[in-house]
């Protein structure tokens, strides 16, 4: 066949019924005949017209229901399950691992509107927040402190872009993990910068006191912020410790009879596509806060007036965004926003101080 043409249902009939008729008369041909329409059939799916792909997933259950049947019967093995589990992947109900590793490098799959608009706007934000570190390490940095905060801010820019080629994935409960470890950053950053001692627990071996001293909720208190982050607590909701917030987000509900729920867990990313919208809106919300935080640290070091404009510009339109894709559909789904809100009251009241030192 050409190698761009597309495959009829009727084409691919033909193809496997010439491989497999010889298979009735001689069983032993049976494994090596199905190989090649299996083969075949992954090797132009893409090509495969709607009939021609719903005729293989009929040829795949049919095979798999004749085996299941004639395993039913025999006894418990180790190799009648290894067959089990071959059956169940011809089905697309077990799965090969190093197909999700290999899934996170291919192409997106599907096309989110609310991604596409994000992304310019992510991609502005997180360039100017390398922009200013940039003009921030043009001066030398001076003791452990001032090294410990160049550190946790140039580490926010890996995990900002990590999260969005997450959430844009599908992995929205991993993109909420990498957000919140930027908000300990934040804080961090900030603390050291302010207080340089505090960096030698840090880079300290008493365990017990680093965790005391530099636990999230005892650095914000150290800088006069509220012991609990309401965003904070968001991110750890949706994406840490195992939540039930994100396992909600992992599960879907396939079946319901008296006494019996039947539910789906998800792999390879999570099954609701506004999670995808929420996340991304989650990124950009985080890499604004981002560049909140390098002016306030480094405002000694900055242009004031080109930072302001900078500031302005970028936040207006993320706030903007972020109330259109963020704020209002979660308070659709009656989820709770005051963090996020708590996040866009500090943005504006840093543009209207017009000031970003302490």
């Amino acid at each position: 066949m050409s190698t761009d043409k597309i495959i009829t249902e009727k084409e691919f009939q033909a193809f496997a019924q010439e491989r497999l008729a010889p298979a009735i008369a001689d069983p032993t041909l049976f494994r090596d005949r199905l190989k090649e329409v299996l083969d075949f059939a992954v090797v132009n799916e893409a090509r495969m017209d709607a009939g021609a792909n719903a005729c293989y997933d009929r040829l795949l259950d049919g095979v798999a229901l004749t085996f299941e049947q004639g395993l039913a019967g025999l006894a418990d093995s180790p190799d009648k399950r290894k067959m089990l589990r071959l059956i169940a992947l011809t089905r697309r109900k077990h799965h090969r691992a190093e197909n999700f590793l290999k899934g996170l490098g291919r192409p997106l799959p599907k096309t989110f509107p609310v991604v596409e608009a994000a992304k310019p706007l992510f991609l502005d934000a997180l360039q100017s927040v390398m922009d200013l570190l940039f003009d921030a390490t043009r001066e030398r940095q001076h003791g452990a402190g001032q090294f410990a905060s160049l550190s946790m801010l140039y580490w926010t820019v890996d995990e900002l872009n990590v999260a969005f080629y997450l959430a844009e994935r599908m992995y929205t409960t991993q993109t909420y993990s990498h957000l919140r470890t930027v908000h300990d950053l934040l804080d961090r950053a900030e603390l050291f910068f302010l207080f340089p001692a505090m960096a030698d627990v840090w880079g300290g071996t008493d365990k017990k006191k680093l965790l005391k001293e530099l636990s999230p909720s005892a650095v914000r208190v150290k800088l006069g912020k509220p012991k609990f982050d309401a965003l904070y607590d968001f991110f750890t909701e949706r994406g840490m410790h195992g939540t039930f917030g994100a396992v909600q987000m992992r599960t879907k509900q396939t079946g319901k009879r008296p006494g019996v729920t039947s539910v789906a867990m998800r792999m390879g990313g999570v099954a609701w596509d506004e999670e995808v919208d929420i996340a991304v809106s989650c990124c950009i919300l985080t890499t604004v806060l981002t560049l909140i935080t390098v002016a306030k640290v480094y405002e000694s070091r900055l242009h004031q007036a080109e930072v302001f404009a900078t500031l302005q510009a970028k936040s207006q339109t993320a706030i903007e965004f972020l109330n259109n894709h963020l704020v209002k559909p979660l308070q659709a789904s009656g989820k709770d926003v005051s963090g996020v809100i708590e996040a866009l009251n500090a943005i504006a009241q840093s543009l209207s101080a017009q000031k970003f030192g302490p």
